[in-house]
This record gives structure tokens, C-alpha cells and sequence, in this order.
């Protein structure tokens, strides 16, 4: 219950935190726009569902790709910034730390969800898709740098890459268990 509320405040404020993308961003694209916060509200709602003993396997295993893909995406954003000699300051610190967070539990639950192959092949598309939505329509969480872009684009699509394989791989043992 303690992790539910800790993603579920995490979640509120990640989309307070993007009020102002938010706002500049065409109705139809604002679902893309905070990937962090919709993370952890689905990763909330996996909860719930588990807590209340009505698992649902998929939602779980997309709420926890999101988890490791945009937690991850957010500490390589920061540590590209504190590397090019940006003013890191504490909020980037904050959100280093708290996006770590996000990846490690959702490396931890991911690997006690048991999916079938669509559901794998399901999540690598809506990755690709969110991928190419992102970067192609320039509505991807801003950057704190310009000179970010490449590599953010390219840790997104490396991510995508690493948790399809990842979740590949976990599907074979599964099978073969």
C-alpha cells in the first residue's frame, strides 16, 4: 500500500510537473506528452489490482516497461546535463534519484510478471510507436539543454530496444520453466 501512494503522489505531481508542456501541446498529443508521470500512474493502477487480488499481467508488464524505460531515460537525460556542464542543481538531483527509483521497481516487478508473446509484442510496438510519436511530432518531455536532443533520441530508442530484448528473453524462461 505505501508503494501504491508513493506512485500515485509521484504521478501527480509528474504531470503537475508538465503543466506548462502540457499547455502548448494540441489536444490530441497531450497523452504522450508526460511519459514519467503516466508510468507511474499505470504502474499505480497495477497495484491497485494487485492489492485488491485482480492482477492483470499485461497492464503490469507495461506499466513496468514504462517504469524502466522512462526512469532510465530521465537519469540519462540529468547525468547528460551534469556532464555537458549544465546547472545541475538540486531538482535535477531530486529527479535522478526518484526516476532511478522508478526503473529499479519496475526491474523488481517486472520480473515476477508472467506475459504471453502478444503482450510482449504489444508492448514493443506501443514503445516504437511512442518512440517515433515523440521525435517525429517534436513532443517529447523537454530537455534542459539544446544540445540534448540526440541524446535523448537515442536513449529512447536504445531503451526500447533493451526492454524488448530484455522482455524476450524473460519470456523464454518463462516457457521453458
Amino acid at each position: 500500500m505505501i508503494l501504491f501512494c508513493i506512485n500515485f503522489i509521484g504521478s501527480v505531481y509528474g504531470f503537475y510537473w508538465y503543466r506548462q508542456q502540457l499547455s502548448t501541446t494540441p489536444t490530441l498529443l497531450k497523452v504522450f506528452v508526460p511519459d514519467s508521470p503516466t508510468a507511474s500512474l499505470l504502474f499505480s493502477i497495477a497495484l491497485l489490482l494487485i492489492i485488491i487480488k485482480k492482477p492483470r499481467p499485461f497492464v503490469t508488464l507495461i506499466a513496468c516497461a514504462w517504469l524502466i524505460k522512462y526512469g532510465l531515460w530521465a537519469v540519462i537525460i540529468n547525468t547528460h546535463f551534469f556532464l555537458i556542464g549544465g546547472n545541475y542543481t538540486f531538482t535535477n538531483f531530486h529527479l535522478t534519484l526518484s526516476h532511478l527509483g522508478m526503473a529499479i521497481e519496475g526491474f523488481l516487478f517486472i520480473n515476477k510478471c508472467h506475459f504471453s508473446k502478444k503482450d510482449m509484442i504489444v508492448l514493443t510496438f506501443l514503445m516504437i510507436a511512442s518512440d517515433a510519436i515523440d521525435y517525429s511530432l517534436g513532443i517529447y518531455p523537454w530537455l534542459f539543454a539544446q544540445g540534448q536532443l540526440k541524446t535523448a533520441v537515442f536513449s529512447a530508442v536504445l531503451l526500447t530496444i533493451f526492454i524488448s530484448i530484455y522482455c524476450f528473453l524473460k519470456l523464454k524462461t518463462q516457457i521453458t520453466k
